[in-house]
C-alpha cells in the first residue's frame, strides 16, 4: 500500500462528500497516494486492520467533520463518539497512534470548532490542530488550499496524464446537499455536456497537452444539438435540449454552449435565492464551458498514425455565470462517438446529483 493521504469520515452523512474528495484528489495526486475505505478495501478483508496498516504508510488523515461526525447518536441517546467500537474513533485513535498529520475539515453545517472540553478521547485532540474548510457552495476554491497543503507535507503531484488526461482543475463537487442547503443547491438545469478533466492544476499536466494537440483524431469541430435525459431515465429521448459548439485542435477539445436559460426553471430555484442574496443580483442565464480529449476505446490517446477504431470523448465542463467569476458547478462525461463522426452517446456524471445522466449529442447540419 502505497497511500499517503487517509480519508476518514461517517457513512451516515460523510459517504458522497468523501467519495468526491478522494475522487477529486486522485485526479490531482493519482489514485495510489488517496485511500478511501469503500474504494481501495480488498474484498474479504478486515477493514480496521488494513485501515491501521494503510496509516503507518500514510502519515496525512483528512477528518470530514460533518454534522453527524461529532454529532451522531446511537439507539440508545448515546453519543457515537463515545463508543469503544465507534469506526471514526478506531480510525482517529490508529492515526494519532501513527504519529499522521491530522487535518480536520469543517464541512456544511458545521459553524465553529467544538470546545476540547465537550468531547472525549481522541476526539479532543482535534480541537489543537489547524482545520480547514471543505464546503460545497465554495469547493474550488476549499479544494485548492487543501491541496496546497497537502503539497507542502510532501505528497508528489501527478506528472503523468491522469484518468482522462492532463492533471484537472479541481471539481466543485455538490454533495447530494439539494433542498437541505441553497448553498449547496447546484443543479444543472440543462446539463449537456460533461466530463471530466480540466487542464491546469499542473504545469506538467499542462505540458502533456501541450505535446497531445498535434495528434489526429476524428473532427468534432462544429454545432452540435445535445438532448440529455431525466435523471434516472435510460434513454434522452425526452430530456432537456441546449446547443453547444465543439472547437478542436488535434484531440484537445474545447466546448462552449449557448446562454442558458435559468430564470424560470425549477430546479434552480434555490440556487438563483442563494445568489440573490450573496450578490443582490438576479441569476437569469449560465453558460457551460469545457476543455477534453477525444480517445481510443481503452481511454488512449489518439496517435496520429493510429488504424481506424472506436473513439471516445472525454470532457470537463464548467458552468459560469454570464459576468465569469468562480464556476457554480462540475460534472464528467463519457462519451463514445458514432463511426461518421455524427453522433456521441454518453452518459453525464453531475457532481449535484453524485448520478448519471443518458446524453445524447447530434451533429447540427
Amino acid at each position: 500500500m502505497s497511500a499517503r493521504v487517509f480519508i476518514s469520515y461517517r457513512t451516515s452523512d460523510g459517504a458522497d462528500k468523501a467519495t468526491a474528495l478522494a475522487r477529486d484528489l486522485d485526479a490531482l495526486f493519482g489514485e495510489e497516494q488517496i485511500f478511501l475505505d469503500k474504494d481501495d478495501l480488498p474484498a474479504g478483508s478486515r477493514w480496521r486492520d488494513v485501515i491501521a496498516r494503510t496509516l503507518e504508510q500514510s502519515p496525512i488523515l483528512l477528518v470530514l467533520v460533518t454534522p453527524n461526525y461529532l454529532g451522531a447518536r446511537d439507539s440508545q441517546g448515546k453519543r457515537c463518539i463515545e463508543r469503544d467500537d465507534d469506526p471514526p474513533r478506531d480510525e482517529l485513535q490508529a492515526g494519532l497512534a501513527a504519529r499522521a498529520q491530522v487535518i480536520p475539515l469543517m464541512c456544511d453545517g458545521v459553524t465553529a470548532i467544538p470546545a476540547a472540553a465537550d468531547l472525549p478521547k481522541p476526539f479532543d485532540q482535534l480541537c489543537e490542530r489547524t482545520w480547514r474548510k471543505l464546503r460545497a457552495y465554495d469547493w474550488r476554491e476549499d479544494l485548492n488550499r487543501l491541496a496546497t497543503d497537502l503539497r507542502a507535507l510532501g505528497v508528489v503531484p501527478r506528472t503523468t496524464p491522469g484518468e482522462f488526461g492532463a492533471a484537472p482543475l479541481p471539481l466543485a463537487s455538490d454533495i447530494g446537499s439539494i433542498g437541505r442547503d441553497p448553498a449547496a443547491t447546484r443543479r444543472w438545469a440543462i446539463a449537456a455536456i460533461g466530463a471530466v478533466v480540466l487542464a491546469g492544476a499542473g504545469i506538467a499536466g499542462w505540458r502533456w497537452f501541450e505535446q497531445e494537440k498535434k495528434k489526429k483524431g476524428p473532427n468534432l469541430a462544429g454545432r452540435w444539438r445535445a438532448n440529455v435525459g431525466k435523471r434516472g431515465a435510460t434513454t434522452a429521448r425526452d430530456g432537456d435540449v441546449v446547443m453547444v459548439t465543439i472547437a478542436q485542435e488535434g484531440v484537445k477539445l474545447r466546448i462552449t454552449s449557448s446562454a442558458v436559460d435559468i430564470e424560470r426553471d425549477p430546479d434552480w430555484e434555490n440556487y438563483r435565492d442563494y445568489w440573490k442574496q450573496r450578490t443582490g443580483t438576479p441569476l437569469k442565464r449560465v453558460f457551460y464551458r469545457g476543455e477534453g480529449l477525444i480517445r481510443g476505446d481503452e481511454d488512449d490517446v489518439v496517435a496520429a498514425d493510429a488504424p481506424p477504431g472506436p473513439r471516445r470523448i472525454l470532457v470537463s465542463v464548467h458552468v459560469d455565470p454570464p459576468e465569469g467569476g468562480d464556476a457554480i458547478d462540475t460534472g464528467a462525461l463519457r462519451g463514445a462517438i458514432d463511426p461518421d463522426g455524427n453522433r456521441i452517446r454518453g452518459r453525464l456524471w453531475l457532481n449535484s446529483e453524485q448520478a448519471e445522466r443518458v446524453v445524447d449529442l447530434r451533429r447540427e447540419p
